[in-house]
């Protein structure tokens, strides 16, 4: 039976634990057993088990055995205890008769003995290898440390439940071996130990002898570092593993053998064997650890069975009979028992991919970093080695490298100072070495105090290997780079020579540095150097030791002087910038303007070489220093080198503190008891001086200051009492300051500390030079005995241009008050007195040749253009109309250059005093003048009459090309608007239109004008108020200006200067031509106004510019003759100016201006119209006098041209023009019912002219088509876009029968009338040709009878002797040249009659009325050619123009009573439209019935060139034969040989007494025809 009720089920309901492999079991061997009633009574029985029932004994274990029914116990013999006791001191101590109780429960003795028990009988023992797996009574649990002496707990020898196998006993396990039972066997069925004794049969169990005590699993820890399989593992663990692993419960871990690691990536393995692999031991620990309820033995795994690991990733398990699989590892070795859970052992890690990420700090030690990442782990900077996803360039040193220096070098581990090392050697970004670029700057992770908490920046250096320059060499901080770069992950490490110091403060920084002790010094002997030290985030600009000596001996000894320290200090402050400014920002920032500790500012020059300069917020004008940008980064910023000092505006460097530190305190009490105590403090005069209404502009002195030492050999006391002569030596070493420069002496800003310039011999006025010839003094460069130094005389003293009296320059110092500063001599200067023979003597004498070499180029210019250079001579060219167009065209605009020129000069050399005026009272400080006259008095007062032209040689050099590409410009951009307008209906242009031609005239004027401008200004304002010369001329200025800022400099107020002259040129050009037209009669024209009007136009042109210039003038005056940097823009010249002076200083100068504007302008278009005929000698081409209305008015008076009605057509003529015009009954009615695009209708027409005429319609139709189109688009077409594509698509293959020319040179004829030719009709009658765009003529072969056969009428009338030979000899006869209406004479001698002329409207005709006459000109020379050889026909024209067509038709008149006239009538349309005959019928090209009509036409036109018209030819050429050589008869010539006199007729022209009649020109009729 069971045990009694009380026990618990567990332990009554533990069936017997059978593997599933588990094989039946055998009967036990045929040995004799001995029944007993227990098993306490067969251990009794036996004396091998006697320690055994001792040990059960004290357990308190005899009644449990007792008790039990049907269990088995291992029972291990006296030997195998014995050798237990050997190594088990629990077990020895429990032998001891007389032992002390280490508790009262004996709970660590009673575990393992009931190790040995199963609460099951085991029938048999196994007889094969299959192994048995039983529940012992053994459940594991934790031993109370120290053991509880509390009583036990009742009943005392119960198994407790629970324990850390989840309430789940120890498991044991059996099988047989060699033969033999072993129990305690592990999975695969080694060790344990063997069954020694049969089994006996205890009446309530069986009792199985071993041959050892059954040892109890150990916790995992101790599994795992007793199991040769994971050796590797136990290699690694850290005792926080080991702890887990000894007192977790319910775990089931799965272990990877040793070569399971090997698959780790190298560097993984060597992180995981440092000491700082904790995070990544734990987490694969975690990976392979499974804690659920109850532990997990391979025999609950089946497939499908998922385990999640403590980590969270889950454990697939697939259960096969070849194989169990873990996830993706085999299973080795399962059910490892333990204590507190089982083993698995798989043969691969169970780590997810990804899940191990290579961080920078398993690199860094595995790279021989381990220092160093110690170093990091003392200080808690691990996450910048541990985050693999932040960006971060390390800069690590090696073990080797960080030996060199001991623990004394480096600081102490755990430190802030330790940190801030450690933070420097971490860049975030990846920087590789194709980004690093020489001197570039890199952020890194160390946040510094002294920037605010910025982060501290690291320089980079690289440089190229000189034999190798494809290698680079690269250094960060100084350490060099060792190796090649590592990567990881998005970190890249360098390993460098040397660890990385951060920067300590700016004075500890600079203080190795000897080129920088001077200042250094200056420093430390003042209270700030506390303040350089430690104020967060400046930028100290630290001048080199040479800067105080460049600054002028005696700035340096007063700053430096125990009585200035004020003043030091606020230098010395001065030089730390109140921001950071690393070097690349100062090279090519934006910003200008840096605040400084002392509390102004510092301003940055950028040159376009990369030079930078710094100028100070005081100090004198132009005061500039040179930036070396060194970086040497610091605690708080960083430092720069700079080449001078600088002087703040705080600093008031008086000449009194500089005469002080000249040691000149005698030529201090000098100047007081002269009365010049307030140059020695830097004011103005004090009220009541002489000197407050006197020229002297300002406080800016230079005083020549001879030492104490200079004084020695003169009589003080005499010398005070000569007031006067006291008065007159003082003022003989005083010199009025010249303006300040605008700029540095030159791009060296190392030699702008002198008072004045001692270069060059210059000369300089003193306050003497008012009342002596020789108050000037001269400085001169001497070099004596080895030294090099200066000397300062009195000019022209004894005649010895300075030898006589003068003194050594010793050394120097520049005022910041005003200007000027002291020069330190070495002797007193006493001012000269010459004897009378020298007072009178000076030579004098002045010559200009300027004015004499303009009216040479002027000469030469008319002398030139007098040629004519455009017009064809009597062999005409074969240039283009085109060509010649654009021939004349710039020849038209030379001829605006010229004269515009021309009225420049005049405009200079009337208004150049008032313009001087302008600028000095623009220019000058408030209070100089009191107006305009008071400067003309004060400039005449000075510099006499010729002060009044200073200044003039810029404008005077300037204004030919200033007026000249102004009134070119103008010209041009006139010529643009009409371009720009070609459908306008008038021919002149709005007053709109002419501003805006004027404003773009100033554009190109402004590239000269502004730098004119800028020389002309510098040279008026100097001498102003006293001051001296300071340029010597236009070309010094220039230079200057170069040496100054480049071209920059020169053209320095350039867009003052077009904000002046752009809306300027708009009113002046607007205002002139809309005076002109006010002052033009009715009826006449502008080129025939008087003199006055002309003055009057121009004058007022002048005064509206000024009234709109004044303002952008003023400032335009302001900027180009301030110093440099004065001025960042007009917008900012025009806020200070305002700010300074009020809105009334914009319009200072306005009275000059106004004064000026008049006289000045009027000189220059008085000028313009006086040069520019003189200039024109050519002949305008006929596109010219198209385009003129008045000249073709004068072209076709004389040419005795008429316009008439088309009634007045003879009717000789009618018919057959009636004919030409006839498109009527053309087209089958039958076409028009079908075809839509047809508008007319008329008589069947047969079917073999339908064809014919089917293929004319359809290009037709394609002309129309594409018209259409064109009309459609949005795109703006020329008249060569409608030629191209509609007017030669149908009009060429119209003309079939006929000559089809184009651009054909039509010789013009001769004037009918040749007496009383003015120069301007001359020149108009002398044009020779005009070139049609298309005309019609008889095919040569169908007049070939007329001059090829023997007796034809061109052969007889060439060899006629009655007919003239006028011509050029070469090309034969004269009736040659005058048979064809051609330019160009045929190869064969032949005639040529023309029947038509077209023209198109071309972009330089504004209005189709001009086409119109310019086709006129070609229709009269071909009306004239027929006319000649008697030939009374119609000439037809057609003019062509944005899809519209018009027609005329011109005769000669035939009645002989009347003298001859050409006459033109335009078409007005079919008689029953009812038009009326003064309007010009237009064919819209659109409509399909007009298109179809002209078509028509110009059919018709070829049919009747090859019919009618040439009868008419054949007919007048042989009444013309007939006259002459039966008759009698005289022939005319119509074309023109040689060229028109001006008056009378020349002896050259071939004139004919015919044409000869008139002595006037008629009147034309003036028909006015208009648009139908």
């Amino acid at each position: 039976m069971r045990l009694w009720p009380s026990l618990p089920l567990v332990l009554l309901l533990v069936p017997p634990a059978l593997t599933s492999s588990q094989s039946p079991w055998s009967t036990l061997p045929p040995t004799t057993t001995t029944t007993k009633t227990t098993i306490v009574d067969a251990l009794s029985a036996d004396p091998d088990y006697l320690s055994l029932l001792l040990l059960l004994q004290r357990a308190r274990l005899i009644p449990t055995l007792n008790r039990l029914q049907g269990c088995t116990l291992f029972a291990p013999t006296n030997d195998a205890i014995k050798r237990h006791t050997a190594t088990n001191p629990l077990w020895r101590q429990a032998l001891l008769p007389y032992s002390l109780l280490t508790d009262n429960v004996e709970d660590q003795l009673r575990q393992q003995l009931f190790y040995h028990l199963l609460n099951y009988s085991i029938p048999i023992l196994p007889d094969t290898s299959l192994i048995q797996t039983h529940n012992t009574l053994l459940f594991p649990r934790k031993h109370i440390e120290p053991p509880s002496r509390e009583p036990p707990p009742f009943p005392p020898w119960l198994p407790i439940p629970g324990g850390t196998l989840g309430g789940a006993p120890q498991r044991l396990r059996l099988s047989s071996r060699d033969e033999k039972a072993w129990v305690g066997v592990d999975a695969l069925g080694k060790a344990g130990t063997q069954i020694i004794k049969s089994n006996t049969d205890a009446g309530n169990g069986v009792l199985l002898g071993i041959a050892d005590v059954l040892e109890p699993p150990l916790d995992l820890a101790r599994v795992v570092s007793q199991h040769s399989a994971v050796s590797y593992f136990h290699k690694v663990l850290t005792s926080e593993i080991i702890k887990f692993l000894s007192t977790s419960t319910e775990l089931t871990l799965f272990l990877p053998v040793n070569d399971a690691w090997d698959h780790l990536d190298p560097y993984e393995r060597l992180y995981l064997e440092s000491p700082y692999a904790t995070d990544d031991l734990n987490r694969i620990v975690n990976m392979h650890a499974v804690v659920e309820k109850g532990v997990r033995y391979s025999d609950s795994f089946g497939s499908g069975t998922n385990l999640t690991t403590i980590d969270g990733t889950t454990l697939e398990i697939v259960v096969s009979p070849e194989k169990t699989m873990i996830s993706t590892a085999n299973l080795v070795q399962p059910d490892i028992y333990a204590s507190n859970g089982v083993l698995h052992l798989v043969d691969s890690l169970l780590v997810p991919p990804g899940a191990l990420q290579l961080t920078p700090e398993k690199y860094l030690l595995a790279l021989n970093c381990t220092a160093f990442v110690s170093l990091l782990h003392s200080v808690n900077l691990t996450s910048y080695i541990n985050d693999t996803e932040a960006k971060y360039t390390i800069l690590a040193p090696k073990d080797e490298v960080l030996s060199i220096f001991g623990e004394g070098q480096l600081p102490e581990r755990g430190s802030d100072e330790l940190k801030r090392l450690l933070q420097y050697h971490f860049i975030p970004g990846r920087w590789i070495s194709d980004k690093l670029k020489d001197g570039m700057l890199l952020e890194t992770a160390l946040e510094e105090e002294g920037l605010d908490g910025g982060r501290q920046v690291l320089s980079v250096e690289v440089s190229k290997d000189e034999k190798k320059p494809a290698e680079k060499a690269f250094r960060f901080g100084g350490a060099g780079i060792i190796g090649e770069p590592f990567k990881v992950n998005k970190t890249l490490v360098y390993f460098i020579s040397r660890p990385l110091v951060p920067p300590v403060d700016p004075l500890q920084s600079a203080l190795p540095f000897l080129d920088l002790s001077s200042f250094l010094a200056a420093i430390f002997s003042t209270s700030q150097a506390e303040t350089l030290r430690t104020t967060p985030r400046t930028s100290l600009l630290i001048p080199l030791n040479s800067a105080f000596k460049r600054l002028g001996m005696l700035v340096s000894a007063h700053l430096l002087a125990a009585s200035s320290k004020p003043d030091l200090e606020n230098v010395l402050l001065h030089h730390a910038l109140k921001s950071v400014e690393y070097a690349e920002f100062l090279r090519n920032g934006s910003q200008r303007t840096f605040a400084t500790l002392e509390g102004s500012d510092m301003q940055v020059d950028r040159m376009s070489n990369g030079t930078v300069f710094l100028s100070s917020s005081g100090g004198w004008t132009g005061m500039k220093a040179e930036l070396y940008p060194q970086d040497l980064l610091t605690q708080t910023g960083v430092i720069h080198e700079v080449s001078d000092i600088l002087i703040p505006r705080s600093v008031h460097l008086t000449v009194g503190k500089l005469v002080k530190a000249a040691k000149g305190s005698t030529m201090a009490s000098m100047a007081v008891k002269a009365g010049f105590e307030w140059v020695l403090n830097g004011t103005a005069p004090p009220e009541g001086s002489p000197w407050v209404n006197g020229r002297l502009p300002g406080s800016g002195w230079t005083l020549l200051c001879p030492t104490d030492d200079a004084f020695k050999g003169i009589n003080l006391t005499q010398l005070y009492a000569d007031v006067e002569g006291l008065h007159s030596i003082v003022t003989q070493h005083l010199i009025p300051s010249p303006p300040p420069e605008s700029g540095l002496k030159d791009s060296d800003p190392l030699y702008n500390n002198r008072p004045l310039s001692f270069d060059d011999s210059p000369t300089y006025t003193t306050l003497q030079s008012s009342n002596s010839a020789y108050g000037d003094i001269v400085f001169q460069r001497r070099n004596e005995e080895g030294t090099d130094g200066y000397i300062v005389g009195i000019k022209g003293a004894r005649g010895t241009d300075g030898h006589g009296d003068w003194a050594r320059v010793l050394s120097w110092g520049r005022s910041t008050t005003g200007g000027g500063g002291v020069i330190q001599i070495d002797r007193l200067l006493i001012p000269y007195h010459p004897p009378w023979w020298l007072a009178y003597g000076a030579p004098t004498g002045v010559g200009a040749l300027g004015m004499g070499l303009i009216c040479l180029f002027f000469y030469g210019v008319r002398a030139v253009w007098r040629r004519d250079t455009a017009e064809a001579t009597y062999e005409p060219s074969n240039d283009s109309p085109a060509a010649e167009e654009s021939r004349g065209s710039a020849v038209e605009s030379a001829k605006s250059f010229i004269a515009g020129g021309f009225g420049g000069v005049s405009a200079v050399l009337v208004g150049h005093p008032f313009d001087l005026t302008k600028t000095r009272l623009q220019t000058a400080a408030p209070g100089v003048y009191t107006g305009a006259v008071d400067v003309v008095k004060k400039t005449l007062a000075r510099d006499g009459l010729t002060g009044l032209y200073r200044g003039m040689v810029p404008p005077l050099l300037g204004v030919t090309p200033i007026f000249a590409v102004s009134f070119w410009a103008y010209d041009t951009s006139k010529n643009l608007i009409f371009t720009l307008t070609p459908n306008r209906t008038s021919q002149s242009l709005s007053t709109a239109e002419l501003a805006a031609a004027g404003f773009m005239s100033a554009v190109p004027t402004t590239l000269i004008t502004a730098p004119v401008e800028r020389a002309k200004v510098l040279l008026q304002v100097q001498g102003q108020g006293g001051s001296g010369p300071q340029y010597k001329g236009v070309l010094d200025v220039m230079k200057h200006l170069y040496k100054e800022g480049g071209m920059r400099s020169i053209f320095r107020g350039s867009g003052a200067t077009l904000a002046r002259d752009g809306p300027g040129s708009a009113a002046y050009f607007a205002a002139y031509e809309v005076t002109k037209k006010a002052l033009t009669p009715a009826g006449s024209s502008s080129a025939d106004l008087n003199l006055s009007a002309i003055i009057l136009a121009g004058g007022t042109a002048g005064v509206a510019m000024w009234a709109l210039a004044i303002p952008p003038d003023v400032l335009k005056s302001r900027i180009q003759s301030a110093p440099t940097g004065t001025y960042s823009g007009m917008l900012d010249c025009a806020r200070k100016t305002i700010a300074q002076d009020g809105v009334r200083a914009l319009w200072r100068g306005f009275g000059p201006a106004m004064a000026r504007a008049f006289p000045a302008n009027a000189a220059t278009f008085l000028g313009i119209p006086t040069v520019r005929p003189r200039l024109t000698t050519r002949s305008p081409s006929a596109s010219e006098i198209a385009r003129n209305i008045k000249n073709f008015e004068t072209w076709s008076a004389y040419q005795c041209c008429e316009q008439v009605s088309y009634s007045d057509i003879p009717e000789i003529l009618k018919t057959d023009v009636t004919k030409l015009f006839d498109a009527t009954r053309r087209l089958p009615s039958s076409w028009v019912d079908k075809v839509t695009f047809l508008g007319c209708k008329d008589a069947e027409t047969p079917v073999t002219e339908q064809r014919e005429l089917y293929a004319e319609i359809s290009v037709v139709f394609c002309a129309w088509k594409r018209l259409q189109w064109m009309r459609k688009s949005r795109e703006k077409w020329s008249e060569a876009d409608y030629a191209a594509n509609v007017y030669n698509v149908f009009r060429s293959p119209a003309v079939q029968e006929s000559t089809h020319r184009v651009h054909c040179s039509i010789s013009l004829p001769q004037p009918v009338i040749l007496s009383n030719l003015g120069t301007q009709a001359s020149r108009i009658l002398n044009t020779k040709t005009v070139a049609p765009d298309c005309a019609i003529f008889i095919p040569a072969a169908r007049v070939r009878s007329l001059s090829h056969a023997a007796g034809s009428p061109f052969k007889t009338l060439k060899s006629h002797a009655s007919v003239a030979k006028t011509g050029n000899t070469t090309k034969g006869s004269s009736f040659r040249f005058q048979s064809t209406p051609c330019a160009i004479l045929p190869d064969t001698p032949s005639f040529e009659f023309a029947s038509s002329f077209w023209e198109d409207k071309k972009p330089v005709h504004q209005l189709l009325e001009d086409a119109y006459r310019q086709n006129r000109m070609a229709t009269a020379a071909a009306v004239r050619h027929l006319h000649s050889l008697h030939i009374h026909a119609p000439i037809l024209g057609l003019v062509w123009a944005s899809g519209t067509v018009r027609a005329h038709v011109d005769w000669c008149n035939t009645d002989e009573d009347k003298p001859l006239t050409i006459l033109s009538a335009p078409y007005p349309g079919a008689a029953e439209s009812g038009s009326d005959e003064n309007t010009f019928h237009e064919w819209q090209l659109d409509r399909p019935s007009d298109i179809l009509a002209v078509y028509f036409l110009i059919r018709n036109l070829d049919r009747w060139t090859n019919t009618t018209f040439r009868e008419l030819v054949v007919k007048g050429v042989n009444d013309l034969r007939d006259s002459i050589v039966d008759q009698n008869g005289e022939y005319f010539p119509w074309k023109r040989v040689g060229e028109l006199g001006t008056v009378g007729t020349s002896d050259k022209e071939n004139v004919s007494n015919s044409t000869s009649a008139q002595s006037t020109p008629p009147k034309m009729k003036q028909r006015r025809y208009r648009v139908r």
